[in-house]
């Protein structure tokens, strides 16, 4: 009855266990918002990207995201100079985990949806058919490949291509404003 468990078994086990240490560990910085999504109740957001301006400041960012509970802190970075960011459950009606916005000198300068490992696809496909086809922006140093682009009135949108192996990792949807405005 006492008997040993294989080797290969436990070698099998092992090898499991540290793939997925390594997933966590390379998820870390990200995690809160996966436990966040499945804990807490967090708002559904219409993005209505084509009206997002490079005009808008603090105060039209929040009456655009109307219910959103945005958290606005100084915080400079290449992207911008001040972040508004929240924690949400949709947006478009398809799962979603964060909205950021970056606004520099007072004015919104990118929208940041973090997507769901998960629900990569279908946020591309949607894209897809609302936006139609896409440009190569160039290529991204990981198993994502390429970022896809769409060219709007007002700015930009891009998404990776392909989703990462990490099912912990975040696929993200960037919208950038058009200087023009």
């Amino acid at each position: 009855m006492d008997k040993e468990m294989p080797r290969w078994i436990l070698v099998a086990l092992a090898i499991a266990f540290a793939a997925l240490g390594l997933m966590l560990l390379d998820a870390r910085e990200d995690l809160h918002m996966y436990t966040t999504y499945f804990r807490e109740k967090s708002p559904d957001v219409s993005l209505r990207i084509g009206e997002l301006s490079s005009q808008m400041d603090e105060a039209a960012l929040r009456q655009h995201f109307e219910g959103v509970p945005l958290n606005c802190v100084a915080e400079t970075s290449t992207l911008g100079d001040r972040l508004c960011y929240s924690n949400i459950d949709s947006a478009d009606r398809r799962a979603a985990l964060a909205l950021l916005a970056f606004l520099n000198k007072g004015r919104l300068a990118h929208v940041v949806v973090h997507v769901p490992w998960w629900k990569h696809g279908a946020w591309l496909r949607s894209l897809k058919l609302k936006y139609g086809a896409s440009q190569n922006a160039g290529v991204v140093g990981d198993e994502r490949g390429a970022v896809l682009r769409w060219n709007m009135d007002n700015g930009y949108l891009e998404m990776n291509q392909s989703r990462a192996f990490n099912p912990l990792t975040l696929s993200t949807l960037f919208w950038t404003a058009s200087p023009k405005q």
